[in-house]
């Protein structure tokens, strides 16, 4: 058997009409040599729909461990192909993602992760605009660390071999831990400190589906503030001083946004800027103190993808 080009993980839980779509929006690729693997670590057996584009291969494997890192590291250990991409089960693929990530990885001696453009989807039903927007025009490369994180976890690829030498993901960070967040800007992190670039591609696009309620949103906002503090506190314990200027400087963006939203009148964005920086104080102090991220199997926050 031929071996794959690119491996697609995405990590589920419990939401089989979500991935279901997310499935189906990839089998509308016409890129061939892709395999899907889905990992699931459902509480409840599911049937996967069926496969509609006849070279794309999915494998369905279960994951006893808990936590959203830990299901992505068990893929990419059963991934056989040498490039991966990632994106979430709440999210739809551009028809030419796999495309584009196909060219990209095709380029003599490249070297580094991609990703991409991240975009909204219109609210369904009562929900509320998704989170995690970013739809900058022009591509991009960056080298370094900055004041701002640039992989975003929902539309990523990445050489195998890069990942695997990177130590792969945090699982004490991350939907399912009681550090639900961050697993993408910790690697992204990590990747840029050992020299691997990370190149933004407009064309390379997802659509993050709005489908919370507000006051699922402000939980998730929630679990994003305690993910990012756990994110900034671990690697201020282990000396990193740049993490201490990185949280001040989050601090203050949400202590910005927070009073734009209410001289405006926003009172969704009130509950979610004020969810998120509580939760970012309460991650940072934990993990600045003990040097670590989260726990794994954390119930209340198992479904905060």
């Amino acid at each position: 058997m031929t071996s794959p080009r690119i491996s697609v993980l995405i990590a589920t839980a419990d939401r089989p009409a979500l991935l279901a779509e997310c499935l189906e929006s990839l089998s509308l690729s016409r890129f061939s040599g892709a395999e899907v693997l889905v990992l699931d670590q459902s509480r409840r057996e599911h049937t996967l729909p069926p496969e509609r584009n006849s070279g794309l291969v999915v494998r369905h494997l279960r994951c006893p461990r808990r936590g959203k890192s830990a299901a992505l590291n068990l893929g990419v250990r059963e991934a056989r192909a040498s490039w991966l991409a990632f994106t979430d089960d709440d999210c739809r693929v551009a028809p030419d993602w796999l495309e584009v990530i196909g060219r990209a990885a095709g380029e003599p001696g490249i070297g580094c992760a991609l990703t991409g453009r991240v975009v909204a989807g219109m609210p369904e039903g009562e929900a509320v605009t998704a989170p995690s927007l970013r739809e900058m025009d022009r591509e991009m490369t960056f080298r370094a660390p900055s004041f701002r994180d640039v992989l975003f976890g929902n539309n990523m690829a990445i050489p195998a071999e890069l990942l695997r030498r990177a130590g792969c993901f945090d699982e004490g960070l991350g939907p399912g831990t009681t550090a639900p967040a961050a697993e993408d800007n910790d690697l992204g992190y990590r990747l840029l400190r050992a020299g691997v670039p990370i190149r933004y591609l407009p064309t390379m696009t997802v659509t993050h589906r709005s489908w919370r309620s507000g006051q699922e949103q402000v939980r998730l906002y929630r679990g994003y503030g305690v993910g990012q503090g756990t994110f900034y506190g671990k690697h201020l314990h282990r000396g990193d001083l740049h993490m201490a200027a990185r949280m001040a400087r989050n601090v203050w963006d949400a202590g910005r946004d927070l009073g734009g939203a209410i001289v405006l009148g926003r009172r969704q964005d009130v509950l979610s800027t004020w969810a998120f920086a509580r939760g970012l104080v309460q991650g940072f102090v934990q993990a600045a103190w003990s040097g670590s991220g989260g726990r794994a199997g954390a119930a209340t926050l198992m479904e905060e993808r």
